[in-house]
């Protein structure tokens, strides 16, 4: 009964630790820069602030790209300079590429990151349940005394 309480509350309790951990390594900021084409595993759904220079006149493509869902996030002919927001719906790969025959720099920074709604829904579920069970553990032996 001893071990069950323990494994019950260890539970509960990281459950409740691992929201201020999560918060902080959520606000540290992810930046990269593609010069042509670049994959990026992002650690987490989120908005991506997209900025690219090239000389003035320069047409060019801007296409942030899904593989796991196999369509284009962003896709967006531009000329000169261009700045924009795109939501990345999930964790993982994304691809971001500039096509164009002349050098043109895009910076990717993800300005705000949120945990994925199914780590949270496990994460709820399992502290829940593990605090009932606990509950539960304990109500069953108090009245045995």
């Amino acid at each position: 009964m001893r071990l069950l309480k323990a494994v019950l509350l260890s539970i509960v309790i990281m459950t409740v630790l691992v929201f201020p951990i999560e918060k902080n390594a959520l606000t540290q900021p992810i930046s990269e820069v593609v010069l042509m084409g670049q994959g990026i595993i992002v650690p987490s759904s989120g908005m991506v602030m997209l900025s690219s220079s090239a000389d003035e006149g320069t047409e060019y493509a801007v296409r942030v790209f899904d593989p796991e869902s196999g369509r284009a996030v962003l896709e967006r002919n531009v000329t000169g300079s261009f700045r924009g927001r795109v939501f990345l719906e999930h964790s993982g790969p994304y691809y971001f590429s500039v096509q164009t025959m002349t050098p043109v720099t895009m910076a990717v920074r993800v300005i705000t990151r949120y945990p994925s709604v199914t780590v949270l829904n496990i994460r709820y579920s399992l502290g829940g349940v593990s605090a009932l069970l606990l509950a539960a553990v304990l109500l069953v032996e108090g009245r045995r005394r």
